[in-house]
């Protein structure tokens, strides 16, 4: 409450990543506006009052905020969001992040361009519109490279490049997943990954946790099979990962908020480059559920408490707290005929949260594309060894059967 008026904020999306934000701001004592087309989100029976429309509308968001006069506005874990988030608490005066600093969070090439302009190690890239563009900028890298939309979510549109005939194959699907019409041509990097998640408040921005990633083999399919908290690497690394983190933090611009970045470590050089940066938390429960393991943050009080502007400094936090993280599956495409060891997965005393209640015998299934369609199960250890250790067991109890176009039966991708 604001002396006699209950405030209100505005929350963008209705979808599971938001409902903690719903459920958090009204348990708070706010009273919860939300802007979602018309689907079965969760949070649309949630939230007092909804608006069918559009969220990555940015001036409609700004309409919203503006006929409700609202004390905040907010989402998480959703990369189409993020601008028009800014757009609004801009325009409005409220507690947020800028604009500007919400395009260079979602747009790659705008990325690359202001690590240069920061003096960082940045991966070598060309912004191209045009097939013909594409072929003389991986002409000019001379090898093996990587071809993205700008501004896509979920890792959709990217593909490696071995050759002109590949890069002729999918150059259409790239520019397909693009809303600007534009891709980055870049050269490709090989060697072990990193997240680094950080939290900020009045522009004050800390480290909060830090991870390994592994990736699945799974030819043109960016997405992490596991993910591992903390990082083990050599305290070497981990210091340079974190110095980096913080010069792009600060350098973007990050006032406030959770963002969730990724980098490589060059394995012929040593040195990190900066693969994405997300102004947002990161998805498949890492805010949702990992954060709070791995520092006692609870990341949706935090997202709505400042978001409204009722703190004025980082939360005290201790980091590493657990080891944790997740371990995800793909299905085959086809039909599912059988989950056994779901129930079992589930009541492990490790896992602490899956995706697989959203899974059920019938279902038909999707092609394996981008992060989405992955099965996750988060879980967590007393040491990285055990974690290893639970990680077998999962994938050994958990046998779930799909029959495929082709009538062969087969079970979960888990590499």
């Amino acid at each position: 409450m604001k002396g006699n008026k209950m405030e209100k904020l505005l929350i963008l999306g209705a979808s599971q990543f938001q409902l903690p934000l719903i459920i958090k701001a009204q348990e708070t004592g706010a009273y919860v506006i939300v802007i979602a087309p018309h689907a079965n989100y969760p949070g649309i029976k949630v939230a007092d009052k909804v608006y069918f429309h559009d969220a990555k509308d940015e001036e409609y968001v700004l309409e919203v905020a503006r006929k409700e006069n609202v004390d905040g506005v907010i989402s998480d874990q959703g990369e189409i969001f993020v601008r028009p988030i800014a757009y609004a608490a801009e325009k409005m005066g409220l507690p947020g992040n800028g604009y500007e600093t919400a395009l260079l969070y979602t747009n790659k090439y705008r990325m690359r361009e202001k690590s240069r302009e920061l003096g960082l190690p940045t991966i070598d890239s060309k912004k191209v519109k045009t097939l013909d563009e594409a072929i003389n900028a991986f002409r000019e890298f001379g090898g093996v490279a990587i071809i993205k939309p700008v501004d896509s979510s979920n890792s959709r549109g990217i593909f490696k490049i071995y050759d002109e005939n590949e890069l002729k194959k999918n150059f259409e699907e790239a520019m397909k997943c693009s809303m600007s019409g534009e891709l980055i041509v870049e050269e490709f990097i090989d060697g072990p990954q990193f997240e680094v998640d950080s939290i900020a408040v009045g522009g004050h921005v800390e480290p909060m946790m830090y991870a390994d990633l592994e990736e699945f083999n799974i030819p043109n399919v960016f997405a992490s099979k596991m993910r591992l908290y903390p990082s083990i690497a050599d305290k070497k690394i981990i210091d340079k990962l974190l110095k980096y983190n913080q010069q792009v933090s600060e350098g973007f611009g990050m006032v406030q908020g959770v963002s969730h970045n990724e980098y490589i470590l060059d394995n012929k050089t040593g040195e990190i480059y900066l693969i994405e940066a997300a102004l947002r938390g990161g998805g498949t429960y890492i805010a949702s559920y990992i954060a709070e393991m791995q520092t006692g943050i609870d990341t949706a009080e935090f997202l709505v408490n400042m978001a409204l502007g009722r703190i004025e400094n980082v939360p005290k936090f201790e980091m590493n707290q657990c080891h944790c993280g997740y371990v995800c599956c793909y299905l085959p495409h086809g039909e599912i005929v059988s989950m056994d060891g779901a129930e079992a997965t589930e009541a492990l005393d490790y896992v602490v949260k899956t995706k697989l209640d959203l899974f059920k015998v019938g279902d038909k299934t999707k092609s394996i594309t981008d992060k989405g369609q992955r099965i996750a199960i988060v879980l967590r250890g007393n040491s990285r060894e055990e974690m290893l250790e639970h990680i077998e067991e999962i994938k050994k109890k958990l046998q779930i059967r799909v029959k495929t176009d082709e009538g062969d039966i087969k079970g979960p991708i888990w590499d």
